[in-house]
């Protein structure tokens, strides 16, 4: 663990509601400090909701199995990937059941995902430990993530999602803003070990300067055919939410629902640049003022 996350999870221990570990955290990135009485930009005001416990109303959407009946409820039941088991143990799993194609992930939290491309090269028994070490581990989110703690977990087995690329799909995530879309931030090139993100306007025009670094290598994706209709299902979805982050992936024809995200990046956005997070933050208050 690095110096920086020590601290702060030692502030988010003692902290009974983990202020002082947003506000170091918020420090450390925009090195100034957060305004926490009077939010406006984006951070701030994420770190609001969590601070007054508004996430904790809504942690079943941040449940990766239990928001497919928030999915359904919402009447978009075909954007859900088919399901092929659900499980309580690592040690539950028949491989040999399992299609040569499919995605394992834990229902809480992020980055916990075995994606299988071809079943014969899994490494099964190092499968099943990674698994077992993330659906039994100890260490609880104290202050940024809370609301994962009360997500009862379990491994999730759902098909492979297959865009066409060769690779892993695009991911496209949707910043949704008082049941609005306000931008798209693209993530692409999974399959290579790092990913790539930039932000997109609803007419997909490139947003640099909302971004804090954009690595050279990245190349702009070609606009969605579809994107009308994912912006759609993002505002059907995040309708009634103040704020919420809808993942969602095509291959330009068919749209399958990725997650829904309550607090992107621990609220502190440190990817994104003053400017987009001001902006948006002008964005939701513009919105509640009507």
């Amino acid at each position: 663990m690095k110096y920086k996350d020590k601290i702060l999870s030692i502030l988010g221990k003692y902290s009974h509601n983990g202020k002082y570990a947003f506000v170091l955290s918020y420090l450390h990135n925009r090195h100034r400090f957060p305004n926490l009485d009077n939010p406006k930009d984006l951070s701030e005001l994420y770190i609001q909701r969590v601070l007054s416990g508004e996430i904790n109303k809504i942690y079943y959407l941040a449940d990766k199995y239990k928001v497919r009946d928030y999915i359904k409820e919402k009447g978009l039941e075909q954007i859900l990937t088919p399901l092929i088991d659900v499980y309580d143990k690592a040690t539950e799993i028949d491989f040999s059941k399992l299609p040569n194609k499919f995605a394992l992930k834990l229902n809480y939290g992020a980055g916990m995902n075995i994606i299988c491309q071809d079943k014969s090269r899994l490494n099964i028994e190092e499968s099943v430990l990674k698994l077992k070490n993330w659906i039994e581990q100890k260490g609880q989110y104290s202050y940024s993530e809370q609301h994962y703690n009360l997500i009862k977990r379990k491994i999730v087995c759902e098909e492979y999602i297959d865009d066409g690329s060769g690779g892993f799909p695009i991911d496209y995530k949707f910043m949704c803003i008082c049941g609005k879309v306000h931008c798209i931030l693209a993530c692409s090139g999974r399959e290579n070990g790092h990913a790539d993100y930039l932000p997109y306007s609803l007419n997909w025009e490139p947003l640099y300067d909302y971004y804090k670094t954009i690595k050279p290598q990245n190349h702009l994706l070609p606009k969605p055919s579809n994107l009308e209709e994912m912006i759609n299902i993002a505002e059907i979805l995040s309708k009634d939410i103040d704020l919420v982050r809808v993942d969602l992936y095509s291959n330009g024809s068919k749209i399958w629902f990725g997650e829904m995200t309550l607090t992107p990046a621990g609220c502190i956005f440190h990817r994104w640049s003053d400017k987009g997070i001001k902006e948006m933050g002008n964005y939701y208050l513009s919105l509640k003022s009507r």
